[in-house]
């Protein structure tokens, strides 16, 4: 009986330590590696038997042979640190067994399941990212995810979740030590964490470039003026200014995002087109890399003061945010307000402004126009005087004179003081009705008359009507001389014995016609010689000349229209010179004697009557057709002698030949008796 109760009692005992093994177990919460880079390790069990203890194995690779770390007999415990594991540098795995402390071999055995330290890796390359990457091989459920903490001043905060094992943290701050951990909560009551990690990092990642709207010219101050969009980057602090000065230089520095524009009071923009350029600076005073360049408008202009226009030209404007589509003229007229009158597309990079009053004074600039985001940007003020210097004075015609019988002579006063830049002479040819523009001669200094020839001219029968005009600059007339026109003489009704002559009335000289001098020349004159002087109201004579008919049988003639003295002048002006041709006579003797004591019958001469002496030959010959006299001049007549030797007495033969024409001649033969 008693033996039946012991196995009833043994059988008893078994189903309770069998039962008790089903709710038995131990299992790690987690994991974390303090500052010292000691490991702690977190646990729970449950119910587990008063005579068992914890055997805590660590390896430092999960898959080799553990090695017994530390025994622990209090079953109260729940934790245990690592000292010296160095967690900050390696990964350790562990796992706790919980076992009899006898070492009842009978009793079960209950263990963890194996869990490693976070092992967290900081890389610092100075680019202003903190780059983190951490090993863990334990179970990791699609559910669950990592959290990076990062802490400043031992508050730590929760920067980033993932599920991956690495993260970069783009740094927002400027210089401070900071450091790192890795947390992974799996609900057991506490979380895995890393050891903390720390580097000096700060914020090196330049912030984003603002964009610069325009540059330009404040036409009333003339100072350049820059604008930009305020920077797009959350850490924008200022800006920096940029200045093309063979290299980009650093202008200025604008502190606070909202400073979007500034004035350029050091280099003009008025006569160079300056480039600038824009950075941002973040809080650590990152600059960003410097935005596109922008260049004033630089406007020029010139002028064709005699066209009245002014010719503008301008450079092109680029980089402006979304183009440029139109460039707008502006214009005041004498220190007006501006006004736009002009507007020419993005390509055209020039503007004449036509039909100015010179007499007025302008200012000028562009303007290059976005249409989308209604930028602009001005140009320079740009000043046009024209400065035009309108004529003044007075132009004289001196006169108009027959030149070597063939051209026109004309002269105009002008005195030195008098400005303009051409003497234009004007010439008709139908009697003053109209004119046409026939000469003109540039501005001289010191000199006061000009000479003018005609050669395009018939003096001997038409009459030509002159004017000189005075022009500005512009070559814009202003003054004009008086009409003047040749003298024309001509043949009257001229009977045998006289020649008729009669000439048009000269106009006109700047003082007046004191009278007209008649000139004459026969054959044997070399000169002209005076023959009459009348008076301003005479413009006809008659010239009797048959007591000159030996002289020959052509007549030339001039008059000159004599000035009353004018200044320092006393001017002519010379007509045509006429020839008038007589009616030849010849009276030949019919015998000589040069013994005789009346002169008249010494020489042989025939007697001229209006013979022409320029084309006149008169030659002796003997009985054997021998010359023994020979003259062109036709007051010579033979003496009866040969070589200084009279020649004896006899009949002798005589050839007489003279012009009565151009191309025409009359010869006269006949025999002469010489007596002794």
């Amino acid at each position: 009986m008693i033996m039946k109760y012991i196995a009833v009692i043994i059988c008893f005992i078994n189903f309770f330590y069998v039962q008790t093994a089903y709710s038995q177990s131990i299992g790690f919460r987690c994991i974390q590696v303090n500052d010292s880079a000691d490991v702690v390790l977190y646990w729970k069990s449950t119910n587990l038997p008063p005579t068992y203890q914890y055997k805590i194995y660590t390896s430092t690779s999960l898959s080799s042979s553990y090695l017994l770390l530390d025994s622990i007999s209090d079953l109260l415990t729940d934790h245990y640190i690592h000292k010296n594991a160095h967690g900050d540098q390696q990964q350790n795995f562990y796992y706790i067994q919980a076992c009899p402390s006898d070492g009842n071999i009978s009793l079960p055995i209950y263990n963890s399941d194996t869990l490693g330290n976070i092992l967290l890796k900081l890389d610092n390359q100075k680019t202003g990212v903190a780059l983190l990457s951490w090993q863990y091989t334990n179970n990791f459920q699609s559910t669950d995810s990592f959290e990076v903490n990062r802490s400043f001043d031992s508050i730590w905060a929760n920067i980033h979740r993932t599920q991956q094992k690495n993260h970069n943290d783009t740094i927002t701050f400027c210089g401070k030590n900071t450091y790192y951990r890795i947390s992974y909560d799996q609900g057991k009551g506490c979380k895995n964490l890393s050891a903390k990690v720390s580097d000096f990092f700060s914020d090196f990642i330049a912030p984003q470039t603002a964009i610069l709207d325009t540059v330009s010219i404040n036409p009333t101050t003339g100072y350049t003026e820059i604008g930009w969009e305020k920077g797009k980057s959350k850490d924008t602090y200022g800006y920096i200014v940029y200045f093309l000065q063979n290299i980009w230089i650093t202008l200025d520095t604008l502190i606070g995002a909202e400073n979007t524009f500034y004035v350029d009071s050091v280099y003009s923009a008025q006569n160079k087109s300056q480039q600038y350029r824009i950075a941002t600076l973040d809080t650590c005073l990152n600059a960003s890399p410097m935005g596109d360049e922008h260049q004033t408008l630089l406007l020029s202009a010139s002028i064709a003061k005699c066209d009245s226009i002014v010719f503008l030209k301008w450079n092109n404007y680029i980089n402006m945010p979304d183009g440029v589509d139109s460039f707008r003229v502006y214009m005041s007229e004498d220190n007006d307000d501006f006004k736009i009158v002009a507007t020419v597309d993005k390509n055209t990079l020039q503007y004449d402004c036509k039909h100015l009053n010179t007499l007025h004074d302008f200012r000028f600039y562009i303007q290059a126009y976005s249409e989308k985001q209604k930028f602009t940007s001005t140009s320079n003020v740009v000043s046009v005087v024209f400065n035009r210097v309108m004529g003044s004075g007075n132009v004289w015609m001196r006169y108009v004179s027959v030149k070597d019988n063939k051209d026109i002579e004309l002269a105009a006063y002008v005195n030195d003081t008098i400005d303009f830049k051409y003497l234009h002479l004007y010439k008709s040819i139908d009697s003053g009705k109209t004119f046409i523009h026939h000469d003109q001669q540039s501005k001289k200094s010191t000199v006061e008359s000009y000479i003018f020839i005609d050669t395009e001219v018939s003096v001997h029968n038409q009459m030509y009507h002159y004017y000189f005009t005075l022009s500005d600059e512009c070559d814009i007339g202003f003054a004009d001389s008086d009409t003047a026109h040749n003298i024309v003489l001509m043949e009257g009704e001229s009977e045998f014995q006289s020649n008729s002559l009669i000439w048009n009335a000269y106009e006109k000289f700047p003082s007046c016609v004191d009278g007209y001098d008649v000139y004459r020349k026969t054959q044997i004159q070399r000169e002209f010689s005076l023959l009459s002087s009348e008076s301003p109201a005479v413009n006809q004579i008659e010239d009797n000349v048959f007591g000159m008919a030996a002289e020959g049988g052509v007549f030339s003639y001039k008059v000159a229209a004599v000035a009353c003295k004018w200044l320092s002048f006393r001017d002519e002006s010379v007509s045509n010179t006429l020839e008038i041709r007589k009616k030849d006579t010849l009276y030949i003797p019919t015998a000589f004697y040069p013994n005789s004591v009346y002169s008249a019958n010494k020489t042989f001469k025939p007697v001229c009557v209006f013979v022409d002496a320029d084309n006149y030959e008169f030659k002796i010959y003997n009985r054997w057709g021998d010359e023994v006299f020979s003259t062109t001049h036709i007051d010579e007549g033979w003496d009866g002698t040969f070589n200084g030797k009279k020649v004896p007495l006899g009949v002798y033969a005589y050839h007489i030949r003279y012009s009565v024409g151009e191309n025409y001649f009359r010869n006269r033969r006949g025999s002469v008796i010489l007596l002794h």
